[in-house]
Parts: structure tokens; sequence; C-alpha cells
């Protein structure tokens, strides 16, 4: 299963303290067991897409949000509380891939919220992922549910560009801005 958090951050002059700070939360999070995986990733072209920031994480399953390990590392949004104000996000669970694989610097990844199947794209597969909680409060997170039905890919830069996915509606493309943990 994939844990997706989207966001957004607001406040430009503390994005750099907030990128830092996630960082090094991502390392704390995969501590966890049952959260297996943590990476980041930014949109290329931020001002087209509704959500600028994707983590994805792999996780077992929804109880590794309800362990005392994840609240002691202030999971569910308590750790990054100092950043509240700015930090608008979107988070949801989904099945379809067991763990995400790893975005080196040149790869990208492809998300579809509109087309749930993904897009007819030479040399991409797109793999359907369902939310698999819906609405919910899961330990301490608690899940938007939405959209219920999207797909993922993951492809490479030059790909991108060379078939120009930054201009495809419905597709959104993120770039990593770390490495993989876990």
């Amino acid at each position: 299963m994939i844990y997706t958090v989207e966001l957004n951050f607001s406040d430009h002059e503390r994005e750099s303290e907030w990128n830092a700070w996630y960082e090094t939360y991502l390392t704390q999070l995969v501590t966890v067991p049952g959260l297996n995986t943590a990476q980041r990733f930014r949109a290329v072209k931020p001002k087209n897409v509704t959500w600028e920031y994707l983590a994805l994480y792999s996780i077992e399953s929804l109880e590794a949000y309800e362990s005392e390990a994840y609240r002691n590392i202030g999971g569910g949004g308590n750790a990054s509380i100092r950043f509240k104000e700015a930090i608008s996000r979107r988070r949801n669970v989904y099945e379809g891939i067991e763990r995400v694989p790893e975005v080196t610097e040149n790869g990208r990844i492809l998300f579809c919220e509109d087309a749930p199947s993904g897009l007819e794209l030479p040399d991409i597969l797109f793999t359907p992922l369902v939310s698999a909680a819906g609405r919910q409060k899961a330990g301490a997170t608690e899940l938007d549910g939405q959209p219920v039905r999207r797909s993922i890919a993951v492809s490479d830069a030059a790909t991108v560009t060379l078939i120009d996915l930054n201009s495809t509606e419905g597709l959104t493309v993120y770039a990593p801005i770390t490495k993989r943990y876990g």
C-alpha cells in the first residue's frame, strides 16, 4: 500500500527551512515499524498544478499510524506544528502498489488524477491506484480519501521533455527533491 501526502506551502520565506525539516523527518518516519520507504517530490511546473509537493510512502497497513512509535515522532502533523499555518495538504492511502520504487535524480513521478487507468503514452506504463480507506482517522493521521481512483507511473526527465508531458492535461510531473529513505 502507498500513502500519499500532497502539499502546498504558502510561506516562501520559510520554505527552505520547511524542506530541510521535512527531509530530517523522513529519516525518522522510516524507523516506524510498518512504514518502509519515504521520498519527497516537487512538481516540475508548480504554478500549473493543484499540489506543488508530493510525499510517497510504502506502508504495510494503517496500523503503522496507530503505533506509539509514530506518535512519538510527531506523526499526523504534530511534528510540523510550527509550519501549520503555511501547510495545506491532502492525504490518502492506495492499493495497487506494495512498495514505491526509488526515483533517482533523473527520474520523474507521473500522477494522474483525472485518468484512473493512466494515459496512453509510448513506453510508459501506468499503474491504477484505488483508495484503500476512504475518509477517516487512521491513528494519528487524518485521511481525506480523495481522489478515490488515480494512476501513477515512473519515467525519466528526458522522456518527459521529449513527449512534452509537462503540458499534458490531467497529469502532474514530479521530480525528486530527496532520496528514497528505507
